[in-house]
């Protein structure tokens, strides 16, 4: 596809530097991704983040290198540790349960070459409440009071979109979710839910009232808006 009348590849920095990107959204500017795809991956991995370009899925995004991926590269270069470009967005660890099943639906969806996926909110709602521990599935009103807010938060984020399937209400999970989350944040924060969930010594609360105690665990999600982070009405729930 030809290139538009003045189109650089400045154009594309700075793209991709203002949030996730779709080609059907601005085909020229993904045109110009692939085609200058090396030196972008270079002029990103010098100012210490990642470029992520999807070709089955058709998105491409810039994630946030994390501290210890700077730390090595500081010592590897022998120049000092690059603070971080883009803002990160620390979830709560029930966000995270609600992310990491929205992740899984749609993987799986994916994988069976669906990319169009709706769920019944009442669907996540159930899924969401038995992933609770036993004790604390009594509080289903403020659970879902919660998966809610979360899905809100998400919305704003552009990660959901909210929706209907047969005049009931829904959500419509975007594709960019599974290239924004890398698998091995999603294995490492899993492999804690089951550790926590698990144990049936752990009297540690991760229900709705606990979130405030598993702040290392929960999922980053990397804003991509350079110099500043958007605040929403959601983000001073956000840990």
């Amino acid at each position: 596809m030809a290139k538009a009348d003045g189109l650089t590849i400045s154009h594309a920095k700075i793209r991709l530097l203002s949030g996730p990107l779709a080609e059907d959204e601005d085909p020229e500017i993904w045109a110009e991704i692939l085609a200058s795809q090396d030196h972008l991956t270079q002029w990103f991995r010098e100012i210490g983040a990642e470029l992520i370009v999807h070709a089955d899925y058709r998105i491409a995004l810039v994630r946030q290198m994390t501290e210890a991926q700077r730390e090595q590269r500081a010592a590897n270069t022998g120049k000092a540790v690059l603070p971080a470009v883009l803002k990160s967005r620390a979830l709560t660890f029930f966000d995270s349960q609600v992310l990491t099943y929205l992740h899984e639906k749609l993987n799986t969806a994916a994988s069976m070459g669906i990319y169009d996926l709706t769920l019944l909110k009442s669907e996540v709602y159930s899924a969401i409440v038995h992933m609770q521990p036993e004790a604390q599935r009594n509080k289903e009103a403020t659970i879902i009071k919660r998966i809610d807010a979360a899905l809100g938060k998400f919305q704003d984020y552009g990660l959901v979109e909210e929706t209907h399937l047969n005049a009931r209400p829904a959500i419509r999970p975007n594709l960019v979710l599974l290239v924004m989350v890398s698998r091995d944040e999603l294995a490492r924060f899993s492999t804690m839910v089951e550790g926590l969930l698990g144990d049936p010594e752990d009297d540690t609360d991760t229900g709705p009232d606990g979130d405030s105690l598993h702040e290392s665990g929960s999922v980053d999600l990397t804003s991509t808006e350079f110099g500043g982070e958007r605040r929403t009405d959601h983000d001073s729930t956000a840990s």
